[in-house]
């Protein structure tokens, strides 16, 4: 298996929350993999700032951030980048200021949000994090936004916004991103980096925005736990983040 690159979903993928950081077995196979001279990524819903809370010092090659919004090298320089713009941006900003419901603002230096609710606490603490500041917007450009509303209103937003995709996250929020960004976009802007294609690819994820990195990659590996359309996707369902999955994969495919 010619595998030279491997892309890492965080939340249900290499953490599992219940024990809130990474496994003992999966570091160890990070740095095996590493020894085979295999670059490995980070491609994650998340900002950078929020990978040293959950406390993720493993030294990556590279890091899709935001759904593939925002992309850095190992040493934290924008590889590639993709703002929300134009109307959508627009009615994002005022959905925000109105305070219309709970909303995180996701910028490149910074994220935060315009009210703090239970639902936020829930939805903060199932995923191991801390509540982003409360803040203003600033006329900065920004990469994603984190919604906390329900089904129906994640219904009536996508319908209002012609140039974003949203995907759920977990019960209680969801993320927008440009249409034009995803995971799979990051992955190939940080592919096109390092000179590599990807028929050499192998990723891990387990949530709807995981689904077209599962697809673009040679070898997508869905979590056990993982949400259908992320099953559906794969190539393989390993295990579980608890039961060391991406360890079982890998050995599944005779990598390590």
């Amino acid at each position: 298996m010619n595998i030279k690159g491997i892309f890492f979903d965080v939340d249900g993928t290499l953490i599992c929350h219940d024990k809130g950081r990474m496994s003992a077995a999966t570091e160890a196979a990070l740095y095996a993999l590493q020894e085979k001279g295999i670059r490995l990524f980070l491609a994650t819903g998340r900002h950078i700032n929020e990978l040293v809370e959950l406390q993720i010092d493993f030294p990556f090659d590279g890091y899709v951030l935001l759904n593939g919004q925002l992309c850095l090298d190992h040493q934290r320089q924008v590889i590639f980048s993709n703002p929300i713009e134009g109307k959508d941006k627009e009615r994002l900003v005022h959905l925000f200021t109105s305070c219309a419901f709970p909303m995180v603002i996701v910028e490149k230096e910074r994220l935060y949000i315009n009210t703090v609710t239970d639902q936020v606490k829930r939805a903060q603490k199932a995923i191991s994090s801390t509540v982003p500041e409360v803040a203003k917007c600033h006329d900065q450009p920004f990469y994603q936004c984190t919604a906390f509303i329900d089904e129906q209103k994640t219904h009536q937003l996508a319908r209002e916004l012609t140039n974003c995709v949203i995907t759920r996250w977990n019960p209680y929020g969801v993320d927008i991103i440009s249409k034009q960004g995803g995971k799979d976009k990051g992955i190939q802007a940080m592919l096109a980096y390092f000179g590599m294609n990807a028929q050499e690819t192998m990723s891990f994820g387990d949530g709807q925005n995981d689904k077209e990195m599962l697809q673009y990659t040679k070898i997508g590996v869905a979590m056990q736990e993982a949400d259908p359309m992320a099953k559906k996707a794969a190539d393989f369902v390993t295990k579980s983040a608890k039961d060391d999955g991406i360890v079982y994969a890998l050995k599944h495919y005779g990598i390590l």
